[in-house]
């Protein structure tokens, strides 16, 4: 088969054998891994009543769906690693948030847990956690436009 472009093949199989190919070598991951979740609200000792997070219920079934509120006593969130998987954050777009949920467990910019929420197994794996549960204690909200962040660190008990 015949083309104007003759010339153009043997230039690149000529360049293509004295291509030099860097080696390649594997780097750490350096972005935030999140994984998506659902948040039920309430303690665990209470079956999910009273102040707190109760339960986190991993969601990958359709990562790229359109997240939409379940529930006014759950919510849609996004869960990471926080300092080298020392602690975790959780993020809430505001949308996936009732009035309710807000004025019952984000008063004041602040998350109360009366006691600790166990991490499932399977999120403290794939995002590296040395944490098995959120601490119990009072947890600032940071305001980060759209979405609403929560970072749960060791020992954070006192504001």
């Amino acid at each position: 088969m015949e083309s104007g472009f003759n010339n153009i093949i043997t230039a690149a199989a000529q360049w293509s054998s004295s291509l030099q190919i860097p080696s390649y070598t594997e780097k750490a991951r350096t972005e935030t891994m999140f994984f998506q979740c659902e948040v039920m609200f309430g303690s665990p000792s209470s079956n999910c009543g009273g102040n707190g997070i109760c339960k986190i219920v991993a969601k990958n079934d359709h990562p790229f769906a359109v997240l939409r509120r379940s529930s006014c006593s759950h919510a849609r969130a996004f869960f990471a690693a926080s300092d080298n998987g020392k602690g975790a954050a959780l993020l809430f777009r505001r949308e996936w948030l009732c009035a309710n949920l807000m004025r019952r467990h984000f008063r004041h910019g602040i998350l109360e847990m009366p006691e600790p929420c166990p991490i499932p197994a399977g999120i403290a794996t794939t995002l590296g956690l040395k944490i098995k549960a959120l601490p119990a204690g009072l947890h600032l909200m940071e305001d980060c436009g759209a979405f609403i962040r929560i970072n749960f660190l060791p020992h954070t008990e006192v504001i």
